[in-house]
């Protein structure tokens, strides 16, 4: 049909073309007619084969394991990403006979599906998919020859080919068609039989799964799959409830078969090759066939040492030496460069493993090997493994070996390896404590990344010895130096600050932004080291440049102000202190540095006297509670509980630090008046003394709750109910004094909802009732007396306001500062204050409109009104009879 279309459309087309060329008008409605008529019959028609398969996987009927066959086979990218990730939650609903005869060979499916989207969905899932299995069958080892039937195998087997089946081309799944029965055609028409006995699971099931999945060309996807076998060995080691012969079974393939299998393909290649010879001739095809099994061996083999390297610390000594050690010996005759790379980073992660005797005999002479690699990738990973293996030898062996290693790859002719022994020179000097014998050559290795020096050292080493022409020097060289200046100021400790500082200082001073950040980072950490007198000759003079420095920089300061005030002596720090003002001024404009000095403040007020705090301290402080910032606010209230800690021994300080805050109650700014009910609250979080708190603020919380904004009472109303639910407080209602009774009341009559919201729970039924029946009965006067009525229209409660005479104008209760003008009529008939109300002729606004059944409505005589008012009549006895306390 759609072919006839497309003929007529051609000939409607033709016909005004000749016409056209007679010289005949064109009649362009009619051309566009006809041809969205065509359009419209050609793209109605879909296929009837797609819309049952839509209706197939949308269908709610499906079991389990239909949805999980007919997900999987589906062409749909998104139907297979869904079943990837739901599949560990599915699959426990399916029996595990069918889950092992049906669900297992749809797993290499999605393992091996051309879309990355669904292999990334799949792979997390996983390790949960592999132990279900495990731990609901039981598992026997299943001996199988390799022949050319076992390599030619369907993938649904659950032998281990020699090498995983990877898809080379995409190819789309076949799609079920519409059976009468979901999967009826699809699975056996007569399920078998339950047996008394569950099926067995070979151990192997899942390992070409995995090593699929490991040589994935998405480096993502392989990297997750490597975390999977991780997690799968972890809980395999140390579940208890695992069956030990079951456990020795898993245990052996996971580390035999899985990981050290991987590394193992070459020894199938010959096996691949002998198949080529008989099934194939030696064409283009089968070359590339065989090119791609040697870089798939290649990598193998690379993971494999990944893998050891991540499961080193897992598996333990005695496995490690048995399994791993052997297979790292062998790299030593490697071909491929980079699989020689993750070897020689895998002699770290054993290292911290293996004893002192294994990694003398064994890991020392590989590592050897590897340093003297003519391949500047193996040398590199040989330079970055050198402090974890020195940190594992004797002091003696580890100098010689610290000392060896630098001279060696400090003077490489790769630049990157040169690099990377900068940036190991810290930690192998730190590996030198706590004892600080550090050898001079690395001390001397260290300094030289730094700036040039013109003096020679006080151990009568020249600059020249150690630093290279400073035209030709790496500019990452002192950010290196700069990263790494507090392991090394710790491990050799305060006696060798005067020979560190000639290259420190001027380091400070050094042009790039991230050698100076970095030193700002970590300045207090040095400061710490050297005393407080050091400190303060070399120190704070690079602390007071830092703070009038660039942002990035100041910053790396200001996160850590009161560590390093901490460091100086009581006498300069209150000298100091003055200046924080100072500090506070230079970062005005930038709050997020603001907000970093008003965390500090907890922390600074313990560094000083009561008298100290309460003259620079606070006042820092009251600064902070009134800026324009809600973030720097909400920190600087957060500190008040630690400022009255400090000052609560002097009773001077103590009151007078009181009546500073409870001038907030008076401000004439609501912002102030909000800030005094947090205070409060901050200082009830941290158990507050209950008798200081009633005798000093809690009469200042009683004068707001006639507060006219709103937000005041918002926040009254949440301490209120705080403190009804703190036990040390006013929990238990005998307790509660008149002025907390006195708010909840107060407050249970507010017109904002938001504020009775607080307070309403804490009132007894029978006030409630009361509360409500009034409530009602006021708003049923308010519209017999044409102040209220209710829109039809809209169900909401409206207040009706006089225009002029005659003429009514309405506006609802529930309006906003924005909605209702400032006019000279709002200070008679309706006073709206911020998001607030306060109208004398109506109680409460915002009542919910369930209150009031309209329906219920019944003519009152509201004497001048009732020709324009008939609709807002509404008898005060139905209205109150319709409502039922709750």
């Amino acid at each position: 049909m759609s072919d006839l279309g497309l003929e007529n459309s051609d000939q409607t087309l033709q016909e005004r073309e000749e016409d056209l060329e007679d010289g005949g008008d064109l009649d362009t409605e009619e051309l566009l007619a006809a041809m969205a008529e065509n359009s419209s019959d050609q793209f109605s028609e879909v296929p009837p084969e797609e819309i049952e398969d839509e209706e197939l996987l949308l269908d709610d009927t499906l079991s389990p394991l239909e949805k999980i066959f007919l997900y999987v086979k589906s062409d749909l990218v998104f139907h297979r990403v869904f079943i990837a990730k739901e599949l560990p939650s599915l699959i426990k609903d399916v029996e595990i006979s069918e889950a092992v005869e049906y669900v297992l060979p749809l797993m290499n499916s999605l393992g091996t599906d051309p879309e990355d989207h669904v292999r990334e969905a799949f792979v997390p899932e996983l390790d949960k998919i592999i132990w279900f299995y495990y731990s609901h069958c039981p598992l026997r080892e299943i001996p199988t020859e390799i022949t050319t039937d076992n390599i030619q195998s369907d993938n649904n087997s659950t032998s281990r080919p020699l090498t995983p089946q990877r898809p080379q081309t995409p190819q789309s799944p076949q799609i079920p068609q519409r059976p009468q029965t979901p999967i009826q055609q699809s699975l056996p028409s007569q399920p078998p039989t339950p047996t008394n006995h569950l099926p067995y699971l070979s151990p192997a099931a899942f390992t070409p799964l995995l090593h699929a999945l490991l040589l994935d060309q998405n480096t993502g996807i392989a990297q997750v799959a490597q975390n999977v076998i991780q997690s799968l060995v972890e809980r395999i080691l140390e579940e208890p409830d695992v069956n030990p012969k079951e456990k020795e079974l898993l245990e052996k393939e996971t580390l035999e078969g899985v990981v050290l299998g991987i590394g193992r393909l070459d020894q199938e290649k010959v096996k691949r090759e002998e198949l080529n010879e008989w099934e194939a001739d030696c064409d283009d095809t089968s070359v590339g066939a065989v090119t791609g099994i040697e870089e798939e061996v290649e990598l193998g083999r690379m993971t494999m040492m990944s893998l050891i390297s991540s499961l080193a610390p897992i598996v333990g000594p005695e496995r490690c030496i048995r399994l791993f050690v052997p297979e790292l010996d062998k790299m030593m005759e490697e071909p491929v460069f980079y699989v020689r790379k993750e070897a020689a980073l895998a002699i770290g992660s054993l290292a911290n493993v293996l004893p002192l005797d294994i990694i003398t005999s064994k890991l020392l002479p590989i590592y050897d090997h590897f340093s003297t690699d003519p391949i500047w990738h193996v040398r590199r990973s040989c330079c970055l493994v050198l402090p974890t293996l020195c940190s594992k030898l004797p002091d003696e062996m580890k100098s010689d070996r610290a000392v060896k290693g630098i001279e060696i790859f400090a003077g490489d002719v790769s630049r990157s390896v040169r690099s990377a022994a900068g940036e190991i020179i810290g930690e192998l000097i730190a590996t030198f404590q706590p004892d600080g014998k550090v050898p001079e050559s690395l001390v001397h290795h260290f300094l030289s990344l730094g700036p040039v020096r013109e003096n020679n050292l006080s151990n009568g080493v020249t600059s020249g010895t150690y630093n290279n022409n400073p035209g030709q020097r790496d500019p990452e060289r002192p950010v290196i130096c700069a990263f790494n200046f507090p392991a090394v100021v710790l491990t050799l400790g305060e006696s060798s600050w005067d020979d560190l500082k000639d290259t420190y200082i001027p380091l400070t001073r050094d042009m790039q932004i991230k050698v100076r950040r970095s030193l700002a980072c970590s300045l207090h950490e040095i400061a710490k080291v050297i005393g407080p007198t050091k400190t303060e000759n070399d120190l704070l003079n690079v602390f007071t440049y830092y703070l009038d420095d660039i942002d990035e920089v100041k910053s790396g300061i200001i996160e850590h102000l009161a560590a390093f005030i901490e460091c100086l002596p009581q006498s300069t720090r209150n000298n100091y202190l003055p200046s924080l003002n100072d500090v506070w001024d230079g970062v005005k404009n930038h709050w997020r540095l603001r907000d970093e000095i008003t965390k500090q403040i907890p922390a600074l007020c313990r560094l000083f006297d009561e008298q100290y705090v309460l003259n620079h301290i606070l006042p820092l402080t009251i600064r902070a509670v009134k800026d324009e910032v809600a973030s720097v606010r909400e920190t600087a209230v957060a500190s008040f509980p630690a400022l009255f800690e400090v000052i609560r021994n002097d009773e001077s300080c103590f009151h007078d630090m009181i009546n500073r805050v409870c001038n907030f109650v008076s401000d004439s700014g609501f912002r102030g008046r909000v800030i005094y009910v947090q205070i409060c609250n901050a200082l009830i979080s941290t158990e507050f003394s209950k008798a200081d708190f009633e005798k000093y603020f809690l009469h200042g919380l009683e004068k707001l709750s006639s507060d006219n904004v709103v937000n005041v009472r918002i926040a009254l109303g949440r301490i209120v109910g705080e403190l009804c639910q703190l036990e040390q407080y006013y929990q238990d209602p005998a307790t509660r004094p008149s002025q907390i009774t006195y708010l909840i009341n107060k407050l249970a009559e507010d017109l904002d909802f938001d504020v009775r919201s607080f307070v309403f729970p804490l009132l007894s039924p029978e006030e409630r009732s009361k509360f409500i029946s009034s409530t009602i009965q006021a708003m049923a006067e308010s519209v017999e007396n044409g102040m209220l009525h209710i829109n039809e229209e809209s169900n909401q409660l409206e207040v009706v306001k006089p225009k002029s005479q005659g003429s009514v104008e309405t506006a609802p209760l529930n309006s906003s500062l924005s909605d209702i003008s400032n006019s000279t009529e709002m200070n008679h008939e309706l006073q709206v204050v911020e998001n607030g109300h306060n109208s004398s002729r109506v109680i409460m606004g915002e009542i919910p409109i369930a209150f009031i059944r309209p329906n219920n409505v019944i003519d009152v005589d509201n004497n001048n009104n009732n020709n324009n008012n008939n609709h807002n009549n509404i008898s005060t006895q139905n209205l109150i009879a319709s409502t039922s306390p709750t």
